[in-house]
């Protein structure tokens, strides 16, 4: 069997990165959705909303490999070099160029969770991976469908469409376990799911196209009316921002519509591509480095940008230009540090697997 890298997920890690730093263009930046008049709120809204499917759909791709597979500590300790050596590398070049930089003394030094949420809840998952992998092969079709239509209903149902705020159940996020880890194990057992179970719905790529279309046209019809009538109800803007988290049944429809597709693509392998997507999760420790976070969408400052066309025009090109500095970055990175970096990850992954015993490797 091949060993080679499938390169239509990895084309797919790469889209799901660049909308992240879309999303990010706007989240970060200095204009307020709720203060623009409704075509740029929409725009604002869309672009938002596709972060969010990269974040999901980026722990789908790695929960679609990880499933049936035992876990390795070698894997936690490469991203864990990697927040380090960003966090003191993007530090270390601030300081010498005189930023005044402002910090809590564990932002240094625990970079994880505190300052990488994403990287801190996606090691998380790395932990429980072997567990839900048991839990996985060790219950029937009709318990895993029921476990996970139990879990949309109070991760993904509960929390998209019956707001405590709105109306009150006597619930939060808390009370119902919802959090980043939890959605990132919902996603890790739904790509499990369709793994183990594969049907001619998730094998037919017509069929994951039109299920991915209808969910877009679904999603921006509810997008569009929370646009325009965002004035009208003080309650409408908060059903609008609820529905842009990782958790919406939205943003869920379309990032399991996305993965779908490209899973049915033909495999094809392509070196550049596999290069490129190699670079992706630094993309994410660069840009939204907590100390290059606010120079950067500062100097972008997408104020500046009045209409929808050019708000978008400029968000997609510098997001792109964004996404392109920072994995020539980790390349240059790659190409000074891979050997002792791999050297370490290696021997500090085999020292934990055999003191804790881990057996096979991912």
């Amino acid at each position: 069997m091949s060993n080679k890298r499938n390169s239509s997920f990895e084309l797919l890690r790469i889209v799901s990165m660049y909308l992240i730093v879309l999303h990010h263009f706007v989240v970060h930046g200095n204009t307020d959705i709720g203060g623009v008049y409704p075509l740029k709120k929409f725009t604002m809204i869309c672009m938002t909303i596709g972060g969010k499917v990269g974040v999901d759909v980026f722990v789908m791709i790695g929960a679609y490999f990880l499933v049936g597979k035992s876990f390795k500590f070698k894997r936690v300790v490469k991203l864990i070099l990697m927040i380090i050596f960003y966090t003191w590398a993007i530090y270390i070049i601030l300081k010498l160029l005189n930023y005044n930089l402002q910090y809590q003394w564990y932002e240094l030094w625990l970079p994880v969770p505190g300052t990488y949420w994403f990287a801190g809840s996606y090691i998380v998952l790395l932990f429980m991976a072997p567990v839900l992998n048991l839990v996985i092969e060790n219950i029937t079709q009709e318990q895993y469908r029921n476990i996970l239509c139990f879990l949309t209903l109070i991760f993904v149902l509960i929390p998209t469409f019956i707001i405590p705020n709105i109306v009150d159940l006597g619930l939060s996020h808390s009370e119902l376990g919802n959090s980043t880890v939890s959605i990132f194990i919902y996603l890790y057992l739904l790509m499990g799911y369709i793994r183990k179970y594969p049907s001619k719905f998730t094998n037919s790529i017509i069929a994951n196209l039109l299920f991915l279309m209808l969910g877009l046209i679904v999603s921006g019809a509810f997008l569009g009316l929370g646009s325009i009538y965002w004035n009208d109800n003080q309650q409408i803007p908060v059903y609008v921002m609820n529905s842009l988290s990782s958790n919406s049944f939205f943003v869920v429809w379309i990032s399991l519509g996305l993965i779908l597709v490209f899973k049915n693509i033909p495999p094809f392998t392509s070196r550049i591509i596999n290069i490129v997507a190699g670079g992706t999760f630094a993309v994410y420790l660069i840009h939204d480095n907590q100390f290059i976070r606010g120079i950067l969408w500062g100097k972008v400052n997408n104020s500046q940008y009045q209409s929808s066309s050019n708000f978008l025009i400029h968000g997609l090109e510098i997001s792109l230009l964004t996404l392109i500095i920072c994995i020539v970055i980790e390349l240059v990175r790659q190409i000074f540090f891979n050997r002792a970096f791999g050297t370490i990850e290696k021997k500090l992954g085999d020292l934990l697997d055999r003191k804790l015993g881990s057996k096979k490797d991912y």
